[in-house]
This record gives structure tokens, C-alpha cells and sequence, in this order.
């Protein structure tokens, strides 16, 4: 299953986001039929959280297998404007690199944050 999520800055916080199962992750969702990633993003932040997406770079392609499958997950670094509407999720937050490990977060988000940190200077976080 493609997958896609973004991690989006704002003044050097992060927001992650935590569906109703009770996981943290970095908000996005899978991709439809003849879709890019880069699109999926685009609409599922809309949809989930009722902001635009500003500033988008492809960042990594992670890969894990959960019990249920394989997950690729491309992951972009944007930017965000509006005002978050949550539709999908139980919380949203807005965080810093060093809080990361407060949060348990899904196991393909966990690979995402290793890159992160490896980033961070690159990234404004």
C-alpha cells in the first residue's frame, strides 16, 4: 500500500497528529488510483485537516511491514497556511524534534524521525 505524509513546519515545530486508534503520526493517507504522492498529500491534508499545503520537497521513501502489509510511505517537508479543521483525528500538535520520544508514534513514523534528526539543519527543525 503507497502511503503519503507530510511533515510540515512551522516555526520550527513539527505537527503530528493522532488517529482515533490512539498512534501518533505525521498526517497524510494513501494514495488513490493514478494519484502521485505528491497530490495525495495535497488532498488528504485538506480533507483530514482543512489546510493547504505551501513549499512541498520530497524529503524520503520509507518501507515497513506491518501485520496487515507492506507500506511504502513517501514523505515531502511543506509548509502550511489556514487554520486546522480536524476531520480525522483525535489531536493535533505541534512539536519539537526533542519531544518526539513523548509520543508513541506508528513504527514506519518511527524511520521518518531517524531521518529527521539526521536532517535536522536542512530541515528548520
Amino acid at each position: 500500500m503507497d502511503v503519503a505524509a507530510a511533515i510540515i513546519v512551522k516555526k520550527g515545530k513539527i505537527l503530528i497528529a493522532k488517529r482515533r486508534e490512539g498512534k501518533w503520526e505525521f498526517p497524510g493517507g494513501r494514495l488513490e488510483k493514478g494519484e502521485t504522492p505528491e497530490e495525495c498529500l495535497k488532498r488528504e491534508i485538506e480533507e483530514e485537516l482543512s489546510i493547504r499545503l505551501t513549499n512541498i520537497k520530497f524529503l524520503t521513501t520509507v518501507k515497513y511491514t506491518y501485520s496487515f502489509g507492506e507500506v511504502v510511505l513517501h514523505v515531502f517537508i511543506a509548509n502550511c497556511s489556514g487554520k486546522i479543521i480536524m476531520k480525522e483525528h483525535e489531536d493535533v500538535r505541534w512539536i519539537s524534534i526533542e519531544e518526539m520520544n513523548n509520543f508513541d508514534f506508528m513504527e514506519a513514523d518511527k524511520k521518518v524521525i531517524e531521518e529527521i534528526i539526521k536532517r535536522r539543519k536542512e530541515l528548520g527543525v
